[in-house]
């Protein structure tokens, strides 16, 4: 979700609401000689906050039951991050700044947490879409990413194939002879290294979900490996040799894409539990304070 124009009428409201509330927190803490919770104007408060985070949490049963045709994803999104973020001033203003008492310490911090890991998802969803269309041109949809591995490393073995096949007659049964006859160099070392260098550093990369023990993780390493190749075989053979090294960028595209995604959706490890447990705490401090 980028965080453009049409945010802007949500972020006047939570400003205001926040102004508003702010007024007449101070006008009641001018007056009351110990605000608190549990006054009038505290429970409003507390009211306002507990309804805000149940809005808020309502986005997740939206998500699993997208079938549900109540108002559309991106508003609820909106509302998600907006009215999420106005529990958090709401929240002190209840507490009148001032946390009493082991459960609402608990979750006073709980809402920070919260509104902060909101804010850090905000930014990456706004950010890293940007940065992934810039830095990944081989991107794909995340799913298909080790299918995708898979077919690679099958085209390095067909172009890998091409590059023998470019040499002929310098290789295959009776090339010793012909190329004899024709003065073409022999290039069966060259041709063993090629295949070594694929069986041993090229495949495993591409088959390893990130290749982090792999040296091709390094642009200019891979691109002097690959110069080294195109020295090493005649012109006939540099297509297919580049069509190799062009897999293995994709595959290090594909583990980039990979990194950010996770990046991406990071935030949620923190954000999901720890709203699982405000709200139901929360929940609990209402139904104590109603009760007693």
């Amino acid at each position: 979700m980028r965080i453009d124009e049409t945010h802007k009428p949500w972020l006047i409201f939570t400003v205001a609401a926040t102004a508003v509330g702010a007024c007449i927190f101070a006008l009641y803490a001018h007056y009351t000689p110990q605000p608190g919770g549990g006054t009038a104007i505290g429970l409003t408060f507390g009211s306002l906050a507990l309804g805000l985070m149940l809005f808020a949490a309502a986005l997740s049963i939206r998500k699993r039951f997208p079938i549900w045709r109540i108002g559309r994803t991106r508003i609820w999104m909106k509302a998600h991050l907006w009215l999420g973020f106005l529990a958090l001033p709401m929240v002190l203003f209840h507490a009148a700044f001032h946390a009493r008492g082991a459960l609402a310490f608990v979750l006073l911090w709980l809402t920070i947490i919260v509104v902060v890991s909101g804010i850090v998802g905000a930014w990456l969803q706004h950010v890293i879409p940007t940065r992934m269309f810039r830095e990944v041109p081989f991107e794909t949809i995340y799913d298909q990413i080790p299918v995708i591995r898979a077919q690679l490393a099958a085209e390095v073995v067909t172009r890998s194939k091409s590059v023998t096949e470019s040499l002929a007659p310098a290789t295959g049964p009776g090339a010793t002879v012909v190329d004899t006859l024709l003065d073409i160099e022999n290039l069966e070392p060259q041709t063993v290294a090629l295949q070594v260098f694929l069986t041993t550093v090229v495949d495993p990369y591409l088959h390893e979900e990130q290749g982090h023990h792999s040296p091709l993780k390094n642009r200019e390493y891979s691109r002097q490996q690959f110069d080294n190749l195109r020295r090493e075989f005649p012109e006939g053979a540099w297509a297919s040799i580049s069509a190799i090294e062009e897999i293995v960028e994709e595959k290090r595209q594909l583990d980039h894409q990979a990194r950010l995604h996770r990046l991406l959706h990071a935030w949620l490890l923190v954000h999901l539990p720890v709203s699982a447990a405000l709200i139901l705490l929360a929940i609990i401090h209402a139904i104590g304070a109603l009760r007693y």
